[in-house]
C-alpha cells in the first residue's frame, strides 16, 4: 500500500526534522471501517480512532452538560496553542500540561445533530487517559457529550476550526459561569461549527446568534478564541464586552492576510487588538495586558511567507513552536508565556510583576509592559528550569510523558488540508514514539 513517502535520511531531516511524513498526494494511511460496538482502532501509543454513531450523540445534551456542570467537567480542555492558515493548510499546535492524556480521533458521519460529516481530535482531557484509550470503553453519557469537546477538526465542506485560550483580562465582561449566562459553552464551539457550517461565513452567522459562555476555568479563568478556515478564507473569532470580534484573512499570493497585512496567525492574544494597535507593542498591551504567545506569533510570522505549500513545510512551522522542545529543553526566551494576571499585570499605579512567582507577596513596579514581563521572566524562570532539571531525569527530558508532573508540551500538531478535506496528525510532539511512526491521516467518514 502506498501510504508513506519514502525518502532518504538526509531529505527526511531537511523536510520533516526527523519525521517520516504523510503525503497529501498519497492514499490515506488509515481508513477505518464502521463498527457497531465502538471498537477503537489503535494507531500509535495512546492514540486511537473511534467511529461514532450519530444516533448516540446529542449536541444539546453535551452543551448543557458543560453549561450546567462545568466545575465538575473533567473533560474541560485547556491550553496555550498556536495556529495559522497558510495556502491550503490550516495548522495548529495544542499546548497543555504533560500527563497521561490520550489522543482520541472522532470520526462523525453525517446524521442526527451532525449536519456535516467530520473528523476531529480530543486531547488534553482528564477523561481521555492512557487507560481510557487502552480499554476503549464508553459510557452512555460519554457517547453523548465527549464529541462536544473536540479541540480541532475538519468537516466535509472543508471547514477547519481549532480552539485556543486567551488569558483572562478582568476588564472583559463576557458571558460567564459565575452569572450563569450564555447558551453555548465555549468548549463546544468547535463541534458546533463542524456539525453545522458549510463555510466560514456560515460559521460566523451561526455564532453571531449565540451567547458564548466563557467556561474554561483552568488558568486564571481563561477565555477562548477560534480560527476557522474554508478553501476561500480564514477568520479569527473572539469575544469582548459581549461583542463577537471577527478578524478576516483573504488569500494574497500563497498566503492569507488581514486588511492590515498581518498573516493568518492566532496564538494567545487578541487578533482584533493586533489589527487595532499593531503587533505586540506597548499600545496593544496597555489596552489588553494579558496576551501571551507574542514570541510564538513572531516565530510563525518569520517563516510564514517562505513556507512551501506542503504538509512538510507546515510541520516545520509547527515544530518551531513546539512547547517542550523549545521552551523547556532549549530554554527559548518566550517572555510572554506566563502572561497571566497572577504573575504580572497593570493596575491603577501602573505595571508590576512578582519576581518569585504567583504565590509570592513581593511586587516590583515596572515602567511598561516589556519591563514587567521580562522582569518576571528573568527573576523566576531560571529557578523554574533548575527545579525540573533537578527533579526529572535525562530520560524524562527526552521522554517526558510521566504522570503527576505539570510542565507543558505540545500535546499534538495537526495540519488540515481544506481543499482535500483531510488532516495530518502528529501526537505528543512525537517524543515517546520512535521516528518510524508515520503521521496519522485523518479522513472524514
Amino acid at each position: 500500500m502506498k501510504n508513506v513517502i519514502k525518502v532518504s535520511a538526509i531529505a527526511l531531516s531537511a523536510l520533516c526534522l526527523g519525521f517520516v511524513s504523510c503525503s497529501d498526494d498519497d492514499e490515506p494511511n488509515i481508513q477505518p471501517q464502521p463498527t457497531k460496538n465502538y471498537q477503537f482502532q489503535y494507531t500509535q501509543p495512546h492514540t486511537a480512532i473511534v467511529n461514532w454513531d450519530p444516533k448516540d450523540y446529542n449536541f444539546t445534551d453535551g452543551n448543557r452538560y458543560y453549561l450546567d456542570y462545568y466545575k465538575k467537567a473533567e473533560e474541560a480542555i485547556k491550553g496555550g496553542c498556536s495556529s495559522w492558515r497558510n495556502g491550503n493548510f490550516h495548522g495548529r499546535n495544542l499546548d497543555w500540561t504533560q500527563a497521561n492524556y490520550g489522543c482520541l480521533i472522532i470520526r462523525m458521519p453525517k446524521g442526527g445533530d451532525a449536519h456535516h460529516a467530520s473528523v476531529a481530535t480530543l486531547n488534553g482531557s482528564k477523561t481521555v487517559t492512557w487507560d481510557f484509550i487502552k480499554n476503549g470503553n464508553l459510557t452512555d453519557d460519554q457517547k453523548r457529550f465527549l464529541p462536544c469537546v473536540v479541540v480541532d477538526g475538519i468537516n466535509d465542506a472543508g471547514v477547519a476550526i481549532n480552539i485556543n485560550i486567551v488569558p483572562n483580562d478582568p476588564k472583559n465582561t463576557y458571558y460567564s459561569n459565575e452569572k450563569n449566562e450564555g447558551d453555548l459553552s465555549s468548549q463546544c464551539v468547535v463541534r458546533y461549527v463542524l456539525d453545522n457550517a458549510g463555510s466560514v461565513q456560515e460559521a460566523l452567522d451561526l455564532l453571531s446568534t449565540k451567547k458564548i459562555r466563557q467556561s474554561i476555568v483552568g488558568i486564571a479563568g481563561d477565555e477562548t478564541h477560534y480560527m476557522i478556515s474554508d478553501p476561500k478564507e480564514t477568520a479569527v473569532v473572539e469575544f469582548w464586552q459581549k461583542e463577537m470580534k471577527v478578524t478576516r484573512f483573504t488569500k494574497q499570493n500563497d498566503g492569507f492576510y488581514s486588511e492590515k497585512g498581518n498573516p493568518a496567525i492566532m496564538t494567545n492574544m487578541y487578533d482584533f487588538a493586533i489589527e487595532e494597535f499593531g503587533f505586540g507593542n506597548e499600545a496593544m498591551f496597555d489596552a489588553y495586558p494579558y496576551g501571551m504567545g507574542v514570541e510564538r506569533w513572531a516565530t510563525i510570522r518569520d517563516q510564514y511567507a517562505g513556507a512551501k505549500q506542503s504538509v512538510e513545510a507546515n510541520l516545520v512551522i509547527a515544530k518551531s513552536v513546539w512547547y517542550f522542545d523549545n521552551f523547556m529543553a532549549k530554554k527559548t526566551a518566550w517572555y510572554t508565556e506566563n502572561a497571566i494576571s497572577t504573575v504580572y499585570g497593570k493596575d491603577a499605579e501602573g505595571w508590576w510583576f512578582k519576581p518569585e512567582g504567583a504565590e509570592s507577596t513581593e511586587v516590583v513596579r515596572a515602567a511598561n509592559h516589556k519591563e514587567a514581563i521580562q522582569g518576571f521572566y528573568k527573576a523566576f524562570m531560571p529557578n523554574y528550569w533548575k527545579y525540573y532539571e533537578d527533579n526529572f531525569s535525562v530520560k524524562v527530558m527526552t521522554d517526558p510523558h510521566v504522570d503527576k508532573n505539570d510542565y507543558w508540551e505540545t500535546s499534538h500538531s495537526v495540519i488540515y488540508d481544506v481543499n482535500k478535506k483531510v488532516g495530518y496528525l502528529y501526537p505528543f510532539e512525537n517524543r515517546y514514539v520512535s521516528p518510524e511512526y508515520p503521521c496519522i491521516e485523518l479522513r472524514i467518514p
